[in-house]
């Protein structure tokens, strides 16, 4: 049991209320990769080298085209984590919520800092909000659990499909069933 002040709640209560929330800091890091390309965006046509701007050099748009892409795959592996949220509860969305946060973070902090190239000293200055983003992305990265651990549980689901099942994997990693054939 947890005591907040004179309220009492029990575990399970808790866990039962994190539903929703465990995406929460993985929607927020796609609305800061979203901020940080824009921004991206913007500057690259504000700032000029070599006498044009750099939106005119054919690398940076390179940089912008791969950042959108993998943008939105961050924000699909969401999506899809939520709606498996929603419509299987925690449990059975494991997989798909371990997914969406290796991925979020990760690739927040590939476009942000992308941004941050784009903007030269200025992208890890005061004046822009980009070495916040940075931070606060990194941060979060810790906040949702070790990468390992998301990792380990993706893992654990393949393994598992691979065996038969949860049953089947223990019996095969303990040695007492040989490996299924494909």
């Amino acid at each position: 049991m947890y005591a907040f002040h004179t309220t009492f709640l029990c575990h399970s209560c808790l866990k039962g209320r994190l539903g929703p929330g465990r995406l929460h800091h993985c929607m927020r890091l796609v609305g800061m990769a979203e901020r940080a390309l824009a921004l991206a965006a913007n500057r690259s046509l504000e700032r000029r080298a070599f006498g044009k701007p750099l939106a005119a050099q054919g690398g940076l748009r390179e940089v912008l085209a791969r950042q959108r892409i993998a943008l939105e795959g961050a924000r699909l592996l969401v999506l899809n984590a939520a709606d498996a949220l929603d419509r299987a509860g925690h449990k059975a969305a494991r997989g798909e919520i371990a997914a969406a946060k290796v991925a979020a973070p990760a690739v927040a902090l590939q476009v942000i800092d992308a941004a941050i190239q784009i903007h030269g000293g200025a992208g890890v200055s005061q004046d822009v909000v980009l070495g916040h983003l940075f931070a606060a992305a990194r941060t979060l990265r810790i906040a949702d659990g070790p990468d390992e651990v998301h990792l380990g549980t993706l893992a654990k689901l393949e393994l598992e499909a691979a065996a038969g099942g949860a049953a089947a994997l223990r019996q095969i990693m303990a040695g007492a069933l040989p490996s299924p054939k494909m």
